[in-house]
């Protein structure tokens, strides 16, 4: 990972561009586990719905026979 905060000797407009990489760097890692949090999200939604397909055709079929 590159340092938050260079040597106050170097040229500003370098240490200002390692500040932004990092800061980048940060941002996009926030994001990644954003993401793995809403795919598990969306993982989780689609088993529950699968789940309330399966029972929704269970019940169909139970009063389609008359039971």
């Amino acid at each position: 990972m590159t340092m938050m905060f260079a040597p106050l000797e170097m040229g500003a407009e370098k240490r200002s561009a390692l500040y932004h990489a990092a800061r980048l760097s940060m941002l996009h890692d926030r994001v990644l586990k954003r993401l793995d949090k809403v795919d598990d999200a969306a993982d989780k939604a689609l088993a529950a719905a699968e789940l309330f397909a399966a029972i929704v055709r269970t019940a169909e079929s139970r009063v389609t026979l008359g039971m």
